[in-house]
């Protein structure tokens, strides 16, 4: 059995996003059930607000933490890594049936997927990508609810299209012409306003945030108890070149970063490389992402360690990469 023949196929299917699903793994999910037969949606724990917006704007159907039970199989879209499924990462491991894996992150440590059930390409800029390459495999028309979920992805994973290609815009392309729609209608459809709850992360974060200059970059880690990855964004915003914003809860830590394109365009840094996929040497837990946008899901009562190993890491790689550079904490 290969993946075009279980999605074509009258198996029961489960699309299942990452833990805390973004508009690129819901929008790859919901692709899939808007492209072939029998595919139910999926999202262990919860979605964030941009996913959320999406799915109510679609009409898109799902359901947060399924039973397993009832499906013949598995797909598992935009992660790689079993703890990056949150509270369904050990029924993913006990699942009997096929489980497939589309996804366009750097390889992690697991291999989730049965043998020849797997699409990765790290170099593509979204999972929807990748599904829209399966779908046009298949010969299936595009539907128009589908087109504009692949769009969703592409624009939210490229950052605006900061790090497309000629690919990128060959596909945006199709799928708006298959679609029908413009782009002021795609943007409307993931505009959100952050509420005061987001907004009060973002301030706390700067707040509580913590600063070194290593050789002319700045690296800042900060804790949130909330909006990790938009508090990292926000403080890139207001000027650092590298932050990294966690918080520990009952005995879980989620570490989220974010890095400015200058930066990572001057060292050739990798927030996935670099640094969280080394996290799970130092502690339990799993790690991966982009070159400019990671993060990390561990087990641990304190924060603190995994912040504070996370600014080591990216010190040290600009001291390779700039010998002599000096380190200084801002007090």
């Amino acid at each position: 059995m290969n993946l075009l023949s279980l999605l074509s196929g009258k198996k029961k299917k489960l699309a299942l996003t990452h833990a805390g699903a973004d508009v690129d793994s819901l929008a790859s999910a919901a692709a899939l059930h808007y492209s072939f037969p029998n595919v139910s949606i999926g999202i262990p724990d919860h979605m964030n607000l941009n996913a959320k917006k999406l799915a109510e704007s679609l009409a898109v159907p799902y359901s947060i933490n399924p039973d397993f039970s009832a499906y013949d199989a598995l797909i598992l879209l935009d992660f790689n890594s079993l703890p990056q499924a949150g509270s369904l990462g050990p029924a993913i491991r006990a699942f009997s049936g096929p489980v497939a894996l589309i996804d366009h992150h750097m390889k992690g440590i697991d291999k989730p997927a049965s043998p020849g059930l797997s699409f990765t390409d790290s170099k593509a800029v979204s999972t929807t990508e990748l599904v829209y390459r399966l779908v046009r495999s298949s010969k299936k028309k595009l539907s128009p609810k589908a087109a504009q979920l692949i769009a969703a992805g592409i624009v939210t994973d490229s950052a605006g299209f900061l790090i497309a290609d000629h690919n990128t815009f060959r596909i945006m392309g199709e799928v708006m012409q298959a679609g029908k729609f413009s782009c002021a209608h795609l943007l409307a459809l993931l505009r959100t306003e952050p509420d005061d709850y987001e907004k009060i992360a973002k301030l706390k974060a700067a707040k509580r945030l913590q600063l070194w200059k290593a050789g002319p970059f700045l690296v800042a880690c900060t804790q949130v108890g909330c909006f990790e990855s938009s508090s990292a964004s926000a403080l890139v915003k207001l000027g650092a070149d590298v932050v990294f914003a966690g918080d520990a809860q009952k005995g879980k830590t989620l570490v989220s970063a974010r890095a400015s394109d200058a930066f990572l365009s001057v060292t050739g840094f990798n927030l996935a490389r670099d640094v969280m996929e080394n996290l799970s040497d130092s502690f339990n837990g799993a790690g991966g992402g982009h070159a400019g946008a990671a993060g990390f899901n561990g087990r641990a009562k304190r924060i603190e360690p995994q912040l504070q190993k996370c600014v080591e890491l990216t010190t040290a790689f600009i001291q390779k990469k700039a010998p002599g550079a000096e380190i200084k904490k801002f007090e």
